[in-house]
């Protein structure tokens, strides 16, 4: 029976996703508001720096977070039956994430030295590279907080600790960077300082929870890093995907390349916070409950058609005005990074198909296939960016990156069509795809006028339908669906 008052469940999941992005959102945007203040505080080539600064960053907490949080959705939804099991659950989760942080700091405090020779050739830089471990450590710790908000389905007080730290790691930021003139050392030091604070309040929101409470059960910690130890690979590959071009382009083009390039990439960036992030974030607990249903696949796909269009319209929205947003932020030695947005754009589009296909793998724990998977896109994106990047510059490392995202979301469906069938509606996703990037590579190439790239963007929707790629039918279930209460 329908409880009263329960919302529908694709429609919670919509809704989730728009509260979870504020964060993200914010956080991006502000991004994008710094953007300017470090082209004229710290020109190109330092900006290029700090782009190297925040990849290296990045690999640092992906390693040290070792896939936990999917272990503990995992162990804390699934099989969990009781709230002591939960809640025993959520204290070795808390015991093991000091561990790993503990050692994540001590190691990338070895580390630090060889790091900076290797990067940037000079000792210039050390200071900065030792701020790194302090980072990874809270943010790390702070991952048991997030986890358990969203696990108990919470995205308001999520979004509100995201948008906190964001909020005042851009003033302090703006305080070190500007005022103090402390240049790439103080947007790390302002991002530590944001990072502590965002932490306590996560541990506060666990304290008054009742939740705070460390808990040495090795039998379940084995448990979850067994779940989770193969997923760090996989989330290794994503960072080659993602970010390791940063280093070819260095190597190849020098710093002032990088800096172009991650200003453009930037821009792209914020798909990610208005559909990728949030979407992923609701989703990572909401297919666990609708794979209870009955007719749980055709859900599935008739999320992923959704999607589709969602991503790809912001993704050629993105692209299409792009390159009015950069000459109004951004000084003109920026303005050829306004050709790396649509690469960047819908390579993440490309990226939530992947997260939406691989369902199945999640669901029948088959996790080992996805470092094989993201292995061999990594190694193709390495491969390519050494094809392309001497020849072509960042704009090699943008179709590289385009490129191995796509072939990341075809062997991912491949694959997980094998343990969890699932009818992908297969021509509106590509077609849907190529025409929005079609689009978008036209809005850059043609007229440069923006009038020329608004057309590009208007007539995405109108060019879906007519060539039947969407139907208004599929759009009136989908409306329907969101309208109708979920299975009990």
């Amino acid at each position: 029976m329908v409880r009263p008052g329960r919302p529908p469940l694709l429609r919670r999941l919509v809704s989730e996703s728009a509260i979870y992005g504020l964060g993200g959102v914010a956080n991006q945007a502000l991004a994008i508001v710094l953007v300017p203040i470090y082209a004229r505080q710290l020109g190109v080539a330092n900006y290029g720096v700090l782009a190297i600064v925040n990849t290296t960053l990045s690999l640092g907490l992906m390693v040290t977070t070792l896939a936990l949080p999917q272990a503990f959705f995992r162990s804390y939804l699934k099989e969990s039956e009781a709230e002591a099991d939960r809640l025993r659950v959520l204290r070795a989760s808390l015991g093991l994430r000091l561990l790993a942080s503990a050692g994540g700091l001590a190691i990338f405090a070895l580390l630090a030295v060889p790091l900076t020779a290797v990067l940037f050739g000079s000792a210039a830089e050390l200071p900065v590279l030792l701020v790194i471990g302090p980072i990874i450590f809270f943010d790390s710790l702070n991952l048991v907080p997030l986890s358990f908000l969203r696990a108990n389905r919470r995205p308001r007080p999520y979004a509100a600790l995201a948008l906190a730290r964001a909020v005042l790691g851009s003033v302090l930021i703006i305080v070190m960077v500007v005022v103090f003139r402390l240049g790439v050392l103080g947007v790390v030091l302002g991002s530590l300082g944001s990072s502590v604070v965002a932490t306590t309040i996560g541990l506060m929101v666990l304290s008054r929870s009742n939740a705070l409470h460390v808990s040495w059960d090795w039998k379940l910690m084995r448990h979850m890093l067994a779940f989770s130890l193969p997923i760090v690979p996989a989330a290794v590959g994503g960072w080659v995907l993602n970010l390791s071009d940063r280093y070819v382009v260095q190597l190849f083009d020098g710093r002032v390349a990088v800096g172009i390039y991650a200003a453009g990439y930037t821009v792209g960036l914020v798909i990610n916070a208005l559909v990728i992030q949030p979407f992923s974030l609701a989703w990572g607990a909401a297919y666990w409950e609708i794979a209870r249903q009955e007719g749980a696949p055709r859900i599935f796909a008739r999320v992923m058609a959704g999607y589709i269009v969602l991503a790809s319209t912001v993704a050629l929205g993105l692209s299409a005005l792009g390159t009015d947003a950069i000459r109004l932020l951004l000084p003109p030695a920026f303005d050829a990074a306004r050709f790396v947005v649509p690469f960047a754009s819908f390579a993440y589009v490309a990226y939530g198909i992947y997260t939406i296909a691989g369902t199945g793998l999640n669901l029948e724990s088959q996790t080992r296939w996805l470092p094989v998977i993201i292995g061999i896109a990594a190694i193709g994106a390495v491969g390519l960016n050494l094809a392309l990047v001497p020849s072509l510059g960042y704009i090699g490392a943008a179709i590289s990156t385009l490129v191995t995202y796509g072939v990341l979301a075809v062997l991912t469906g491949y694959v997980g069509q094998r343990y969890y069938p699932v009818p992908w509606p297969l021509v509106p996703v590509v077609g849907g795809f190529i025409l929005g990037f079609g689009l978008a590579a036209a809005a850059l190439v043609g007229p440069d006028n923006p009038l020329w790239r608004l057309g590009c963007f208007v007539i995405y929707l109108p060019l879906l339908v007519a060539l039947r790629l969407v139907r208004l039918e599929e759009l009136i279930v989908a409306r329907d669906a969101l309208l109708r209460r979920s299975p009990p």
